[in-house]
């Protein structure tokens, strides 16, 4: 009984760990949009957000890593380096296009790649249901990428949040395997400061090439900015600091040692429900047909993969 009660805590943390991440969809179109004064470039947003939640996890639990054993340190490098690289492309994608809801099924869409890389990593190999439900999410990827009736030309910000997707998956499987081998804080300390790493050699890249003399995408302008925030902006940034890193990948962390990775991904469909709600009770934005039907298929598509295949093995 005690392993059920358990099992049930582990899931209602990951249930309000998808609420808060629903919620930071929106904070951090905030902090990323272009548009707005002293907005931080998302290299330099993941890498503020991220230094400042290991700084804060180092005061707290710093000691700890004093017991710091060789095998966490390699979990949380593989851990970093795939966070790294889904957050880089999410904020990307989500300061481009500045739709949180849109951004939030993308990045939904991710836990349909679980069972594919579970089974590139050893486990089973993906069964029917995966693979049908892997086809409804992408016709409704497709939906969400084409913008209104009057262009029929694919939304690229849409398609660079889309690759977040690869990274994003490949750190559930892993955070399946590891969560029980390691103390949840060292691993986490060093799973975010590689995060921030992978930003920072992003950010250095970008500043290499200007110093070449080599033309810069637009695109990639304003991570060389001055940096400028504004009060509101920090609090924001503290926010998604404290919630949105810290406590949730505790969470998760803590979660995933009790919770299988096909569980977790299919926990995270609630992420982009929470997130649409949010941005519409905030007035952030609507969703036109066209892109509540892509929502719908893309969580369709997850509950396909998902719930099928428990219910063929049970």
């Amino acid at each position: 009984m005690a392993a059920i009660t358990l099992h049930r805590w582990a899931l209602l943390g990951l249930i309000v760990a998808n609420a808060i991440w629903g919620s930071t969809f929106v904070v951090a179109q905030d902090v990323t949009n272009p548009a707005h004064p002293g907005s931080l470039a998302p290299m330099r947003y993941i890498m503020v957000r991220f230094g400042l939640a290991v700084g804060l996890m180092l005061l707290v639990w710093g000691g700890r890593l004093r017991r710091l054993s060789f095998q966490t340190l390699i979990h949380g490098l593989w851990l970093g380096v795939f966070l790294g690289l889904g957050y880089v492309l999410q904020a990307q994608g989500l300061a481009w296009s500045g739709s949180p809801s849109k951004a939030a099924f993308i990045t939904g869409s991710s836990v349909l790649l679980v069972p594919l890389f579970g089974a590139w990593f050893g486990k089973q190999r993906p069964t029917a249901a995966n693979l049908l439900g892997l086809g409804v999410a992408f016709i409704g990827f497709t939906l969400l990428c084409f913008p209104d009736e009057a262009s029929r030309g694919w939304r690229w910000s849409d398609a660079v949040s889309f690759g977040c997707t690869v990274p994003f998956a490949v750190h559930i499987v892993l955070m399946e395997r590891y969560a029980g081998q390691s103390d949840v804080d060292s691993l986490n300390i060093v799973q975010l400061g590689v995060s921030v790493l992978v930003a920072v050699a992003g950010w250095l890249a970008v500043a290499g090439w200007v110093q070449l003399a080599l033309p810069l995408p637009d695109v990639l302008t304003p991570e060389l900015r001055p940096l400028s925030m504004t009060a509101y902006q920090v609090g924001e940034l503290l926010y998604l600091v404290m919630f949105g890193t810290i406590l949730c990948y505790r969470l998760q962390t803590w979660a995933q040692r009790h919770v299988s990775a096909t569980q977790t991904a299919l926990t995270l469909t609630l992420e982009p429900v929470f997130a649409s709600l949010i941005a519409f009770l905030a007035g952030v934005e609507r969703l036109g047909s066209r892109e509540l039907l892509g929502g719908l298929l893309t969580i369709a598509g997850v509950v396909i993969s998902e719930v099928l295949a428990v219910t063929k093995k049970t």
